[in-house]
């Protein structure tokens, strides 16, 4: 019994210890991959520190196109900002402020809350309101203004800008059987067959911006009138009488870059004359773009070209 109790004491000595080597050795092993991962993980926290910064301000300029329906339709396909956003590509940031059912006294609403983000970075800012502040009052009412107070709301909505540039935009003509054709398709046997909106009253709108904007110095996209005189069907211009259609958006998107081109010299974008590309090395403008173009970086040394482009 006894030679029995001293050999299972031996046993399960022997078995602790070999525990107590096995986490030993586990310990070693674990502290020794540790160690040889410490230079590389201390280089790649230094590595991602040094080109992530937690806050690096991307400094872009910026475009504002503040509207109505028409502006806030502007990004979808063949929209006209989505044209402007092409030409700005690299170079920079075109935001859409553009509101559905807004006159310039709801615009300036969102102004008194600083919801219209104007500041150092914007380069140019466009203001295309009119289509609904001509709405009629006997008819519209609730989105009408007033023809003196429209032309006030669109001075103070250029102030916001300071002595940045600002373009304004007049609105579009009116076609009276589209808006009747709109009108019958929506509202069926419940139509009126009275509209809400004239085409000689958002004239009237138009020419209010277009004074203004000469008062102001500031230059003027007079669609009312540019489109009545481009061609003799017009209407085609529009999609239901008030909104713009695919022709519509590529005349604005057309007359608006080329008056930017003409009033501000210093926005121009001109295109690669081989790839007609605005964001390559062959195109020219005062307007940096952001990052270094790609045959510009060399692959050995591809800090170089971003080091160059973004200077301490």
């Amino acid at each position: 019994f006894l030679r029995a109790r001293a050999r299972g004491c031996r046993e399960t000595a022997g078995w602790k210890g070999k525990k107590r080597r096995g986490r030993r050795n586990e310990l070693i092993a674990g502290l020794a991959v540790a160690s040889a991962a410490a230079p590389f993980l201390v280089y790649l926290g230094w590595n991602r520190a040094r080109e992530v910064p937690a806050a690096a301000p991307m400094g872009r300029p910026k475009i504002v196109l503040l509207g109505d329906s028409i502006t806030q339709l502007s990004f979808q396909e063949g929209g006209w900002g989505a044209a402007v956003a092409d030409r700005y590509q690299r170079r920079c940031d075109v935001l859409n402020r553009g509101y559905s059912g807004y006159n310039t006294r709801w615009a300036l609403e969102l102004a008194r809350r600083g919801e219209i983000e104007v500041g150092p970075e914007t380069a140019l800012m466009t203001i295309f309101f009119g289509a609904n502040d001509a709405s009629l009052p006997t008819q519209n009412l609730r989105q009408h203004v007033p023809l003196e107070e429209y032309a006030a709301n669109l001075q103070k909505l250029a102030a916001l800008a300071g002595d940045r540039p600002v373009v304004f935009v007049a609105p579009p003509p009116v076609d009276r059987a589209q808006r009747l054709a709109y009108q019958k398709q929506r509202y069926g046997d419940a139509a009126t067959g009275v509209l809400e909106r004239t085409n000689e009253t958002t004239g009237r709108y138009a020419r209010a911006c277009v004074d203004l904007a000469q008062r102001l110095g500031k230059p003027c996209l007079d669609l009312w009138t540019l489109m009545q005189n481009a061609r003799g069907d017009w209407p085609v211009f529009l999609n239901d009488g008030l909104h713009l259609s695919i022709e519509g958006n590529r005349f604005v998107a057309k007359h608006l870059l080329e008056l930017i081109d003409a009033t501000y010299p210093h926005l121009l974008v001109a295109p690669d004359p081989h790839t007609g590309f605005v964001a390559t090395s062959g195109a020219s403008s005062p307007l940096p773009p952001h990052g270094p173009f790609h045959d510009a970086i060399d692959h050995a040394d591809p800090a170089a070209a971003f080091d160059a482009a973004f200077p301490p």
